[in-house]
């Protein structure tokens, strides 16, 4: 039976963190989501990097804090509670960090990791999705059937001591301003899953571009752009892990990280209950004898119990991780679950508020796009279906 027992320094740091996203964060996230996708605001990586929290995995000696997994989904549920965005860009640096912890040499975790564990912000990125020209409408399992199908190369130089990388990639959180990139790219002379492997590339160096801003319904406060590389150099030492290992590492960073992007959507759908509790009781919505105040107060029921499930499902991921038990399937049921739970809620949610909730600029609305967004970050639904079924 998992237990899930935070130190009380990480109940406190947890607290702590719910202030800081409802006195700080969500306000300025109301303006960013209006502002939209056009800029990369600091406001928000300031505040969380004064706390440490722009990646709190990263071990002690690195400069992090070391949180388990268990507590940093609930530090993540929190930040989402105040913005989906900015959850969602420490999400990003996350998965960034997770290939150089298992499998980075110790030259590439004492260069990078610190970056994001001190008090001037640095963000971080991984480079995976691209876009595909031949994405079949009628066929969507198509676009995701062979990852060796990815475009972007690398090959060794002569004497093996550079890298040469050349491609672009697609749907990159926290791109255009990351202090490095980590990079998923195949070999040259070959398309077999064998041939993938990670590389960290900083995000000065030369070849490096943004090549377009995308603009989003939701998540709005985490920038993302498009990426090129053309004819990026490295030093042969930036690859993460053995030769030919990365399928598996990718494997590895999305089983972990999916728990994740669940805590992401708890956060989301308790804002929105607690929003729709709110206008019910300052309405009286609760008190009128009529079918309303049953339909009300039944919906309200199923959104608590719903998103309790939801955190639940998250926490046991989060803590299969930790024990190091077998948490692929646990936590992708985790992701499929809280975000259909997100989903129901906000959906729910402008149901109670009525008309207010339906205008842009209003909480409610937010909520809504960004459980929307949810669905797509890392995979669509569909595919972690597909990914589920196989595993039964």
């Amino acid at each position: 039976m998992a237990t899930f027992i935070l130190s009380k320094e990480e109940i406190e740091l947890i607290n702590e963190v719910h202030e800081l996203a409802v006195k700080k964060i969500a306000p300025r996230a109301a303006d960013l989501d209006v502002i939209g996708d056009g800029i990369q605001d600091w406001s928000i990586p300031e505040l969380l990097a004064e706390k440490n929290l722009l990646a709190p995995i990263i071990p002690e000696e690195y400069g992090g804090r070391g949180l388990s997994m268990v507590a940093t989904a609930a530090v993540i549920e929190e930040l989402a509670a105040g913005c989906a965005g900015a959850a969602a860009m420490v999400v990003q640096n996350i998965y960034a960090v997770t290939p150089i912890l298992i499998a980075g040499n110790k030259k590439l975790k004492e260069k990078f990791l610190p970056l994001l564990s001190v008090r001037h912000p640095h963000l971080a990125a991984i480079a995976i999705n691209e876009t595909r020209p031949d994405y079949n409408l009628e066929r969507p399992e198509s676009q995701s059937e062979e990852i060796t199908r990815i475009s972007t190369t690398f090959c060794y130089n002569k004497d093996g001591e550079k890298v040469l990388i050349e491609g672009s990639k697609d749907y990159i959180i926290n791109g255009a301003e990351a202090s490095f990139v980590t990079l998923l790219a195949r070999d040259k002379e070959s398309r077999h899953k064998s041939s993938l492997q990670f590389f960290v590339i900083p995000g000065d160096n030369s070849g490096v571009e943004v090549r377009e801003v995308l603009r989003k319904i939701g998540l709005r406060s985490c920038h993302t752009v498009k990426m090129g590389f053309n004819n990026v150099e490295i030093p042969s030492d930036y690859a993460v892990g053995r030769r030919g290992g990365g399928y598996l590492l990718l494997l590895q960073t999305f089983d972990i990280n999916r728990t994740l992007l669940g805590a992401i959507a708890v956060g989301v759908a308790k804002a929105a209950f607690n929003l729709a509790l709110k206008a019910a009781r300052n309405n009286s919505l609760l008190g009128m004898n009529s079918p309303s105040k049953y339909y009300i107060s039944s919906s309200l029921a199923d959104m608590s119990t719903q998103i309790d499930a939801a955190r639940l499902s998250v926490l046991r991921a989060a803590y299969c991780i930790d024990v190091d038990e077998n948490y692929a399937r646990v936590s992708g049921m985790a992701r499929l679950y809280a975000t259909q739970v997100a989903q129901q809620v906000t959906s729910n949610a402008v149901d109670i508020i009525g008309r207010l909730g339906f205008l842009i600029g209003h909480p409610a609305e937010k909520y809504l796009r960004d459980a929307q967004m949810l669905s797509m970050i890392a995979g669509s639904d569909y595919l972690h279906k597909k990914v589920l079924a196989a595993q039964l």
